[in-house]
């Protein structure tokens, strides 16, 4: 099945009397360009303007470089964050290794879940030519990145700053915005190495924030699905009521050739239950990456501002991209 344009609403002007919104104009010549080259030119006189630390004259021209070459990897894997990317990167990961002769095994190490060779991905950032990648994701137990396969990004296009997106092969995986607004609250709020979010306080979580990034990288995303030509577009939901085939899809898609039972066992590993087995006991209820939440912690956001979060998407969700948003709208779906 071609999904290269799933979902995805025609070409919008905005409603009548409305300019186009803004995280779908900056998706387009001229200010994507212009954007590209206000932080390039940032990079190149300023450094590292994030961690406040200089770069040298060879760093900043690698970085230039990278900006157009993308060190010739040409994947791109756009993720609406709690939107199961652990689970799939995860699992598509361990196929490949299966795939090519090795054990499909990883290990869990400071919070995270590590193939046996290191990540398969960086995220797609001017920053990958510094090292600030390999700087910070430590791992004792091996190494921290293998053989980079794609690209992962949970920015809009918009944002993403690289020359090759237009020829990259991308695929963009979205959740319901209320199930990954949820998702994101009960993290955070688990989360020990944090404070500030409480489960019994629903104020302590900046809701709008997450919700205008939610609403960004749908409307950008959405969009260029409508141009793109070497994109497609996969509901977490629909990849977890059948993970292979269109696992299977995604690999194909990028090239990767992997039967359907190295995809099937890939995801048997990366299931939450085999992550659990590879953490200390003290550690598997209090992981934020892989939380246990009871039947009260799905679907509980209040009715007062499930509502306002509804009425927000409905003013200003240009493409829904299969999702459907309404006030009786159901969510909270437990997954294994």
């Amino acid at each position: 099945m071609n999904r290269s344009a799933a979902h995805a609403a025609p070409l919008p002007t905005g409603a009548p009397g409305r300019l186009l919104r803004k995280d779908i104009a900056m998706n387009r010549f001229p200010l994507k360009h212009l954007a590209d080259a206000a932080a390039l030119a940032k990079v190149l006189v300023l450094g590292d303007v994030i961690h406040g630390r200089p770069l040298g004259l060879a760093k900043r021209l690698d970085c230039l470089r990278f900006y157009f070459r993308a060190d010739g990897v040409f994947r791109l894997h756009a993720v609406l964050p709690r939107a199961g990317t652990l689970w799939s990167e995860l699992g598509m990961t361990l196929a490949i290794d299966l795939a090519q002769g090795g054990d499909g095994e990883y290990a869990y190490e400071k919070g995270l879940f590590w193939p046996r060779d290191g990540l398969a991905y960086r995220r797609l950032d001017w920053r990958v030519p510094t090292g600030e990648a390999e700087a910070s994701h430590g791992r004792d137990g091996g190494p921290a990145f293998g053989r980079q396969l794609y690209f992962h990004s949970r920015h809009p296009y918009f944002r993403i700053r690289s020359a090759r997106l237009k020829t990259m092969r991308i695929v963009v995986l979205t959740r319901s915005v209320l199930d990954c607004l949820e998702s994101q609250y009960f993290k955070q709020a688990t989360d020990p190495t944090r404070g500030d979010v409480a489960l019994d306080d629903e104020n302590s979580f900046p809701w709008d924030m997450h919700l205008t990034q939610a609403i960004e990288f749908y409307n950008s995303w959405g969009d260029v699905l409508t141009w793109h030509p070497t994109i497609r577009h996969y509901r977490y939901e629909d990849l977890k009521a059948d993970p292979v085939s269109t696992h299977k899809e995604i690999l194909d898609f990028w090239g990767f050739d992997v039967p359907g039972d190295c995809i099937a066992e890939g995801f048997r590993r990366a299931s939450k239950v085999e992550m659990k087995k590879r953490m200390p006991p003290e550690e598997r209820n209090r992981n934020p990456r892989v939380p246990d939440r009871s039947t009260n912690h799905r679907g509980a956001i209040s009715e007062a501002r499930t509502r306002h979060i509804i009425d927000r998407l409905k003013r200003e969700l240009v493409h829904t991209l299969g999702h459907d948003y309404d006030h009786g709208t159901a969510y909270g779906r437990e997954y294994d």
